[in-house]
């Protein structure tokens, strides 16, 4: 495992399938000791290939995004294998992600005027 000290106290974690440090098994971002980051996936997994097994997208420890799938799983090949949407650490159909979503646009719309 290598730690890697990141901007505002976060920090990443690097896990390696072998004690050469060559293939990355997953990596973590964290930030006080829970998931966390605001640019992209806070955990990701990977195959033994290299190529990503699974990405989940966090904030301050809870499964969480807003413009788009929370969870992601990828084939070897690297098309998505399935997708699921969380806000908050609350699991949603992408149906009723997507109704969440414009109700708060429209809700941020209606206060700009």
């Amino acid at each position: 495992m290598k730690r890697i000290e990141l901007e505002n106290g976060c920090y990443k974690e690097i896990y390696y399938y072998d004690s050469g440090e060559t293939k990355i098994s997953n990596e973590l971002y964290m930030l006080n000791g829970k998931y966390h980051r605001l640019n992209g996936p806070a955990v990701i997994w990977y195959f033994k290939t290299v190529e990503i097994d699974k990405e989940y997208y966090c904030i301050n420890g809870k499964i969480h995004r807003l413009d788009g799938p929370a969870g992601i799983c990828y084939y070897k090949s690297g098309e998505i294998e399935d997708e699921y949407y969380w806000i908050n650490d609350i699991k949603y159909s992408k149906e009723e992600f997507n109704k969440k979503i414009n109700i708060k646009r429209n809700l941020k719309l209606l206060n700009k005027k």
